[in-house]
């Protein structure tokens, strides 16, 4: 028998997470519990509302792990489906050899909702990203957000392009930072490097805020050879291995006839 809010619902880590099934549609079984909700119908049993949001928003997690969007991590919380907890490292750009945490928000009416904020969590100068809050403004991006068209890979893919290719936006939430990129390019590449720099550095700092209690928040630790280095040998042992055993072939180089290859 459930009770409370749904808030009480959704702490916990539960079997159902676990039965999660592939695919792209998250839109019917949503529909059915927002449906429910609204419109108080028999066939469903409110309490379970909540399960079935939960359901939709791990259908998600499903399709973005899919996607597999290159240097960007992203896990979602274990006491609420709604936080999503996220680290991008920049490959190349202005941004390169950075670290930096971001949170995903989305709202508890979801799916029929506006766009999910995105906080990026780690200090960067960025037209984008407020100054002060660290909110990135995703929704000049998807300003219409279209129940089962609009994905949250779309805005985790967003945001990561947003690191590699800094839009001059005629809508700057960081006036410095766009008026910088507009006037003075030199600067404002000495002031993403400074933030690079920064990240490298907080990296293994744990943020204080409450969600980065949550079990499932990601962390990092220094490297120390005791802990960390029979994992690094073993890999490395691993992929010379594979580089020593050539690939298994029957047939002869130069050939075109099966079984050609002599027996070493």
């Amino acid at each position: 028998m459930m009770s409370g809010n749904s808030e009480e619902i959704f702490h916990r880590t539960g079997s159902f997470r676990r039965v999660i099934a592939p695919g792209n549609d998250t839109t019917s079984v949503s529909g059915i519990a927002v449906k429910s909700a609204s419109k108080n119908n028999s066939y469903l049993n409110p309490n379970y509302v909540p399960f079935f949001l939960e359901y939709t928003l791990m259908s998600e997690f499903n399709i973005l792990s899919k996607k597999t969007i290159p240097g960007v991590y992203v896990m979602p919380a274990a006491k609420t489906p709604f936080i999503w907890f996220g680290v991008i490292f920049p490959r190349c750009g202005l941004y390169k050899n950075g670290v930096f945490r971001f949170r995903i928000h989305i709202d508890s009416t979801w799916p029929d909702c506006d766009c999910p904020k995105v906080i990026i969590e780690t200090p960067v100068f960025h037209p984008l990203v407020d100054p002060t809050s660290g909110e990135m403004n995703v929704r000049q991006h998807f300003p219409e957000w279209k129940k089962g068209v609009s994905r949250i890979w779309h805005v985790v893919d967003h945001v990561q392009k947003s690191f590699y290719d800094i839009p001059r936006t005629k809508n700057p939430v960081n006036l410095e930072a766009a008026d910088l990129l507009k006037s003075d390019n030199e600067n404002f590449m000495k002031k993403c490097q400074e933030c690079v720099e920064r990240s490298r550095t907080d990296v293994y700092k744990q943020p204080d805020h409450p969600e980065s209690n949550d079990p499932h928040y990601i962390l990092f630790e220094p490297y120390i050879e005791e802990m960390h280095g029979p994992s690094k040998r073993s890999w490395f042992l691993q992929k010379e291995n594979e580089n020593k055993n050539p690939p298994l072939s029957w047939v002869q180089p130069g050939s075109l006839e099966p079984f050609s290859r002599p027996n070493a």
